[in-house]
């Protein structure tokens, strides 16, 4: 389980978590939106152990992050948005790097990381050095380094950035597997059909509070926008509606928009 309550940090006289209060059940994936600045990536690190809070409580699997540091960190794994890896090592040596490090047996392992990374189309490159790995063999990579410890709580930062789609569909089906596991999981994601059509229900924070909870329905119940989609829906949560573009580009003297013929 994750559970996060009245949660505070700030960054001199910049609010990062103003109150965020979270809770996601075992075997539930929770998709949590915000703009940029919203505070998800401060409280990514918090859970993370990488920044302390303020004030509030942050607990992992029951662990608290602040006053159990170690024993949160053991059972939550964090997918950050930008995938770090050693490219002197093979996918394999840095799944054995990080199965150590979690302190699975040897024997479990081993099997373990060959079957992530044939899922994930790394079969065939599992002994070659990471180096010369395109983006999205990066994020696959980086995938299966934060699953192979199969710790009881997960935070995905954009997931399916870099990936093509049949990666994008393959880690949505480890997210059905991780929810049949019973693991407790986090998916920040700008894209909302990921959120929508992937996650049991659905958090948009702004300026470091919740502003709504719920699924997709629930959601846009709560804007007013019954049947809409779920951008309009996001946008008018966050009060903030879509902008004309048109004219921006414009030079001095130019007709205003609308005025002169279209282009065919």
């Amino acid at each position: 389980m994750i559970e996060v309550t009245d949660l505070r940090k700030r960054y001199g006289p910049i609010v990062a978590l103003d109150g965020l209060s979270l809770r996601v059940a075992p075997g539930e994936v929770l998709g949590l939106l915000g703009h940029n600045g919203a505070g998800k990536s401060t409280f990514a690190r918090i859970l993370a152990g990488l920044v302390r809070p303020d004030a509030g409580t942050a607990r992992l699997a029951g662990h608290d992050v602040v006053t159990a540091p170690l024993a949160a960190r053991a059972r939550f794994a964090y997918l950050a948005e930008e995938s770090v890896v050693y490219p002197e090592l093979t996918p394999r040596e840095h799944l054995e790097l990080i199965a150590g490090l979690r302190r699975v047996a040897p024997a479990v392992a081993g099997p373990r990381a060959g079957r992530l990374l044939e899922f994930l189309d790394l079969g065939h490159a599992m002994d070659r050095p990471v180096a010369g790995f395109s983006r999205g063999m990066r994020r696959k990579l980086a995938i299966a380094m934060t699953l192979v410890g199969d710790p009881e709580a997960l935070l995905f930062d954009e997931p399916t950035d870099g990936l093509d789609p049949d990666g994008a569909r393959r880690f949505a089906e480890l997210l059905d597997e991780l929810r049949r596991r019973g693991r407790a999981v986090i998916v920040q994601t700008h894209v909302l059909g990921l959120a929508e059509r992937r996650c049991d229900r659905l958090a948009v924070i702004d300026r470091g509070r919740v502003l709504a909870e719920g699924d997709a329905d629930a959601l846009r119940a709560r804007a007013g926008l019954p049947g809409a989609d779920l951008e309009d829906v996001f946008l008018e949560l966050t009060g903030r509606g879509r902008r004309d573009a048109r004219g921006l580009l414009d030079g001095p003297g130019a007709a205003p928009p609308g005025a002169g013929p279209g282009v065919g």
